[in-house]
């Protein structure tokens, strides 16, 4: 994988929110995965949970402002409806693109892709 030309510090914050929203909204004894890849001229990161999944409506509005579509994970952790929102300005200031893939009751992915 050719390097990447990234502000660490804030994709490092895009990495910690769709991570830790995995885990916050993933049943305990559940795998969350990380993968990242190359797909043309692009890096694609990808962390799939196995959570309680979204519905398109959600999948629709989940990239709004205050639009927190479960206020609190399987632990009871708050949420405040703006990690997304804000992972999704850094990345769209990279170049690239954020997206989500789900369906209810098979967990959800979450993608990532940047210009190589």
């Amino acid at each position: 994988m050719p390097a990447l030309l990234l502000d660490t510090g804030r994709f490092e914050q895009v990495l910690n929110n769709l991570i830790s929203n995995a885990v916050k909204f993933s049943p305990d004894g559940t795998t969350i995965q990380l993968w990242l890849r190359r797909q043309s001229d692009n890096a694609l990161i990808e962390v799939r949970d196995q959570g309680p999944g979204m519905s398109r409506n959600d999948l629709d509005r989940m990239f709004e402002p205050f639009r927190s579509l479960r206020r609190t994970g399987t632990a009871g952790e708050p949420g405040t409806g703006l990690g997304l929102v804000i992972a999704r300005r850094i990345v769209n200031a990279h170049g690239g693109r954020i997206w989500a893939e789900s369906s209810p009751g098979q967990g959800s992915s979450f993608f990532v892709q940047l210009p190589l």
